[in-house]
């Protein structure tokens, strides 16, 4: 998206202008498309630093505005020519075209899937729901170990684990009775450190985390109700299979245990 979104608004709009300007100015094509590259730069170049989305992006994005707008400078006849017809060679300006529309298909696409359809615009392209509940038209829901994004996020986290490993703690958890959608179900942990003694006096959050719908992550603090021994009453909302992660947190450390949970319906 970082990529798609504002090269393929460049290699739409770009080439707008270049055709309207070389509609006023028919003699000026190549000064019209240097302008027209300087210009997209300039204007991506604030949008880059406020959502800096990492140097290779920026190198990308600003390549294909330069190029975009340096074929078009290619295929436009000089100054000095003996025509000023705006004469353009067949050959470039279809592999421009293509990949204009590959680009802005491609964030017509990605948009769509990250952001989903409008009501209106739903309403008029998709079926009609013959019954049951209505499908939604995007995925917004969890990523399962997206600290895999990113190479320092993944290195913190595998540092983590190796720290976590070498506390020797050991959790019991798990839910006291079925996990029904709307009732209320106790889930308790049992934490103990690495000579088998109850880990006391330490900040237990889980959080549950659904898969198609990220509206319906909920997290739970869970209150200590022996020496170890954490429990909290929750109620789940959806049936299904959920992804639940509990940290375990205390004197600045954190001890972080994944895994799924399978709820029923009523």
């Amino acid at each position: 998206m970082a990529v798609l979104l504002p090269a393929g608004l460049g290699m739409t709009v770009i080439p707008l202008l270049f055709f309207l300007l070389r509609w006023r100015f028919p003699a000026a094509g190549r000064q019209i498309a240097f302008i027209l590259g300087v210009l997209s730069l300039a204007a991506y170049a604030p949008y880059a630093i406020i959502n800096w989305p990492g140097l290779d992006v920026v190198a990308m994005v600003g390549a294909i505005l330069v190029m975009t707008a340096f074929i078009l400078g290619l295929i436009s006849p000089p100054k000095n020519a003996v025509s000023q017809k705006m004469g353009f060679h067949a050959g470039p300006a279809i592999i421009i075209a293509f990949f204009a529309v590959i680009i802005l298909l491609d964030s017509i696409f990605l948009t769509i899937a990250t952001h989903g359809l409008s009501e209106n615009v739903a309403r008029q392209i998709l079926p009609e729901p013959q019954g049951g509940p209505v499908a939604t038209s995007y995925f917004p829901g969890t990523v399962a170990h997206d600290y895999q994004e990113k190479v320092a996020q993944f290195e913190q986290y595998d540092a983590m684990r190796e720290k976590q490993a070498r506390r020797g703690w050991q959790v019991r958890r798990g839910w006291i009775g079925e996990p029904v959608v709307g009732e209320s179900t106790p889930f308790r942990i049992q934490v103990f450190d690495a000579n088998g003694n109850p880990v006391e006096g330490a900040d237990v959050t889980a959080r549950l985390m659904r898969f198609s719908s990220k509206a319906l992550d909920f997290t739970r603090m869970l209150g200590e109700t022996a020496p170890g021994v954490y429990q909290a009453d929750i109620t789940p909302t959806r049936p299904g299979r959920w992804e639940m992660i509990i940290d375990v947190r205390r004197d600045g450390e954190t001890h972080q245990l994944r895994g799924m949970t399978e709820i029923q319906s009523p």
